[in-house]
């Protein structure tokens, strides 16, 4: 429910207890309504996503929806950072189905993953 929340523009919802009992409170959008959105079914980098994601790895990310192919030793330079850094960030980024690795070794380049 809190990805669902954040995906749509909305704040998480507040968990508490009142008086002995458990309670969820699910804001709305308030007088902003613009706020709300409705995530595009392809859209592979929702809210709920990208909080899960630091900095690097949301720059990453704009760079392969837009079709950047990108190497380790490249985001080593931008980021300056250690190789296990950029292999951590890549390593995340597989694991969340968000890139996919093509080749191996120096050759190694990372592509947005194509979601059927």
């Amino acid at each position: 429910m809190r990805e669902q929340m954040l995906n749509y523009g909305l704040d998480v919802p507040l968990i508490g207890t009142d008086t002995g009992y458990f309670q969820v409170t699910f804001p709305g959008p308030g007088a902003n309504i613009e706020r709300l959105r409705v995530p595009e079914q392809l859209m592979q980098v929702t809210p709920a996503v990208e909080a899960q994601l630091n900095e690097r790895q949301r720059k990453m990310m704009q760079w392969l929806v837009v079709g950047k192919e990108l190497a380790t030793r490249q985001c080593e330079v931008e980021f300056d950072v250690t190789s296990p850094v950029i292999a951590g960030d890549f390593r995340k980024l597989i694991k969340m189905g968000l890139a996919e690795k093509l080749g191996a070794g120096r050759s190694t380049r990372y592509l947005l993953k194509v979601q059927v």
